[in-house]
């Protein structure tokens, strides 16, 4: 039958407990070329039906069988909705088996499998294909005792967008042709737009200010709130852009070797008591608010760390970043928490803000995922926190923000 010439076996391998199609992973790219050329050469007898195409798809990585049946129909319908997308063919055009069998050989995998007749009727090219694809399906699970191929194997000629199976039970469907949308299956199933797009978030914090004043001060730790809300678009598995905009307030108060300075309304450290109107820093803390509006540059970690981890549900996104921000503060009275500032103290109405972030984020689910993320930013406004004058001639102006938030990513 000349079977090894005329028969042509093309191997798409998945991500474990996946079912999206990365044309990337692996070798999936090369096999996909391989394929839609051979189609291109004989698309007319595809299309008539005298040169059918199999498909066997395997999964056994789910921790349940009904999961798995789920996921190996879907990935053997992305693998029809290339050849339908790309060449243009019909569900008709295909048979399709799928097992959930346990065969470390044959997991997580879908083969797709042309066979060419040579001088034979449609029947005869149909019988030679099946029997071919019984053979690879045995060699697959070949060597496992508790494989039953009659329990195993079903198949499943569907569209992509099927409902779950109303029962575990196989069966078999069969459909005239696919309402495949070319629009929703190539932002599905290829690489670079599985990549690509937009990313809303929402994120709570605690703000921990360093200045002339710090939040972990000498007799207490003053714990802040923040607010803010982020949109990152993605453009490639490495990089993207990050808009950030939070509302943070905190309280700070004295150093403990700065405990006896005095400070006086306009701002202005006292190193000794000199006048009747300063008071000790111990007897006051500084009130801060500011709005910080972020733009930074997201690289994601993970791209170092080979293909395979791009499609792991955790992700680590480091973002260096300018900010803009707008400060408001002044001093208040321990005692009765009047104000002691006079306001000539107060922050200009716009700083600059130089950092950045490290998100740890973990995907939930297909759109949502969950983040923690740390911001450590130097602030240029010398008088952040309401004071004039800071120790010495350096700028140690420090925000360190953690945050949780929520991601929901647009389709």
């Amino acid at each position: 039958m000349q079977a090894v010439e005329r028969d042509s076996l093309y191997t798409f391998q998945f991500v474990p407990k996946q079912g999206m199609l990365y044309i990337s992973y692996k070798k999936n790219s090369v096999e996909l070329e391989r394929l839609l050329l051979l189609i291109r050469q004989h698309r007319k007898d595809i299309l008539t039906g005298n040169i059918p195409v199999f498909i066997s798809g395997f999964c056994q990585s789910a921790p349940i069988d009904k999961k798995n049946r789920n996921l190996v129909r879907e990935r053997s319908n992305r693998v029809k909705a290339e050849m339908i997308l790309r060449s243009g063919l019909r569900e008709d055009c295909f048979r399709t088996t799928n097992s959930t069998s346990a065969s470390e050989e044959a997991s997580d995998v879908v083969f797709v499998r042309i066979t060419l007749p040579e001088d034979k009727t449609t029947s005869d090219t149909q019988m030679i294909g099946e029997e071919i694809l019984s053979s690879a399906l045995k060699d697959n699970t070949a060597g496992n005792k508790d494989c039953n191929p009659k329990e195993e194997l079903y198949t499943s000629e569907v569209t992509l967008y099927e409902t779950n199976p109303s029962s575990a039970d196989c069966h078999s469907e069969r459909s005239e042709e696919s309402p495949l949308s070319a629009s929703a299956n190539v932002s599905d199933s290829r690489v670079p737009s599985s990549f690509r797009g937009w990313t809303l978030g929402l994120n709570v914090g605690i703000p921990f200010f360093w200045g002339d004043m710090l939040s972990m001060s000498a007799d207490k730790t003053y714990i802040g709130i923040s607010a803010g809300l982020q949109i990152d678009y993605r453009f490639s598995d490495f990089l993207g852009a990050n808009l950030s905009a939070d509302y943070v307030q905190g309280k700070t108060g004295a150093r403990s070797y700065a405990r006896d300075y005095q400070l006086s309304p306009s701002g202005m450290t006292i190193y000794s008591d000199g006048t009747a109107v300063s008071q000790p820093y111990k007897e006051l803390y500084s009130k801060i608010s500011v709005v910080n509006v972020g733009l930074g540059l997201d690289i994601y970690f993970n791209r170092f760390l080979g293909t395979h981890a791009l499609y792991n549900r955790f992700q680590t996104v480091l973002t260096p970043t300018v900010y803009g921000q707008f400060f408001k503060a002044d001093i208040y009275d321990k005692v009765n928490d009047t104000r002691f500032s006079d306001g000539t103290t107060r922050p200009r109405t716009l700083s600059i803000g130089l950092g950045g972030a490290v998100s740890f984020r973990y995907r939930i689910a297909s759109a949502w995922g969950l983040q923690l993320k740390n911001n450590l930013l130097w602030m240029t406004d010398n008088k952040f926190d309401g004071i004039t004058t800071p120790y010495g001639h350096t700028r140690h102006n420090i925000l360190w923000l953690p945050q949780f938030g929520v991601l929901w990513t647009l389709k």
